[in-house]
């Protein structure tokens, strides 16, 4: 009876120990690939960081700040002349066409 119980006790024992490596081989598998998703999102993360850096490095330049005073806030240098190009709205106004084969006079 003796040697029957311990058998027993030895299959359960290696039965235990191998659900535990199991269990822990399966853990290990997820946190590699956790581990691998992280790193391809901080990839991810570095890029964009590179592209900010890039923006910041372009917005310090004096043709970027020209740029966008002209662009955003409509400034002009002195001695330039601003024009604004609007659409018809809707009053129903139509700018003044030139006339084909005419020059474009006073009153047109």
């Amino acid at each position: 009876m003796s040697s029957r119980l311990t058998v027993v006790l030895v299959v359960l024992l290696t039965v235990c120990v191998g659900l535990t490596y199991i269990g822990g081989r399966m853990r290990r598998a997820a946190l590699e690939r956790e581990t691998e998703a992280l790193l391809e999102e901080c990839r991810g993360w570095e890029l964009r960081l590179d592209e900010l850096r890039n923006e910041i490095d372009a917005a310090s330049t004096n043709d970027y700040v020209e740029r966008a005073a002209r662009e955003k806030l409509g400034l002009v240098k002195s001695g330039e002349t601003l024009y604004i190009v609007t659409q018809p709205d809707a009053s129903g106004f139509v700018p003044v066409q030139k006339r084909p084969g005419k020059p474009i006079e006073i009153n047109d």
